[in-house]
C-alpha cells in the first residue's frame, strides 16, 4: 500500500510539472507574439509615414525595397535609383528597426544632413547613401554601428573629419569619395 502511495505521488508531482511547464511555454509564447506584433507594427507604421511607399494595404513584408527576416522584422532597405525625389533622410525613424542590417539608399534623391538617430541601429552591418545630395557632418552616434562592415557615401555633399571614435569600428571599410571629408580614425 506504502508503494502503491509513493507511486501515486510521484506521478502526481510529474502531473503537476508537466503542467507548469506547459503554462510557463504557453505565457513565453504569447509574450513573444505581443512582442512580435508590437514590432511588426512600430515598423509598418514607421515605413508608411515616410512616404516612400505607396502598398499601405499590404503587408510590409511583401513590399518592393523592404527584405524581412524569419520573424517577419525589417532587416534591410534597398532602394536604388528612385523615381521619386525621397527628400529627407530623417523621415525614417530609426529606432523603430532593431533588426536592420542592411540600409541602402542610392541616388534616392536624398537631401538634408544625416541624423544622430542612425547610430541606434546596432545591428547594421551595411550602409550605402551614395549620389544623393547630403550634406553636413558624419555623426558621432556612429561610432555605436560597431558591426558596421560597409560604409559607401561617395556623391554626396559631406564635410568634416572622420571622428576618432570610428577607430573602434574594426570590420569597417571606408569609401567616401566626392566628398570633403578629411582625416583617419586611430
Amino acid at each position: 500500500m506504502v508503494e502503491l502511495k509513493m507511486v501515486s505521488f510521484v506521478f502526481t508531482e510529474m502531473v503537476v510539472t508537466i503542467t507548469m511547464m506547459m503554462m510557463m511555454m504557453m505565457i513565453f509564447s504569447l509574450a513573444y507574439a505581443i512582442s512580435s506584433s508590437s514590432l511588426s507594427t512600430d515598423e509598418g507604421k514607421a515605413l508608411r509615414s515616410t512616404g516612400w511607399w505607396n502598398n499601405s494595404a499590404s503587408h510590409y513584408c511583401t513590399w518592393e525595397h523592404v527584405i524581412c527576416n524569419q520573424a517577419n522584422s525589417v532587416a534591410g532597405i534597398t532602394i536604388f535609383n528612385s523615381d521619386k525625389e525621397l527628400g529627407e533622410l530623417s523621415k525614417l525613424n530609426f529606432s523603430s528597426f532593431p533588426n536592420l542590417v542592411d540600409l541602402q539608399l542610392y541616388n534616392c534623391g536624398l537631401n538634408g544632413s544625416i541624423p544622430q538617430q542612425i547610430g541606434t541601429l546596432t545591428h547594421l552591418t551595411a550602409l550605402e547613401l551614395s549620389f544623393n545630395n547630403l550634406t553636413g557632418e558624419l555623426p558621432l552616434s556612429w561610432a555605436n554601428l560597431s558591426q558596421l562592415e560597409f560604409l559607401i557615401l561617395s556623391n554626396n555633399r559631406l564635410h568634416g573629419s572622420i571622428p576618432p571614435e570610428f577607430g573602434k569600428m574594426t570590420n569597417l571599410i571606408y569609401l567616401l569619395g566626392s566628398n570633403h571629408i578629411s582625416g583617419y580614425p586611430s
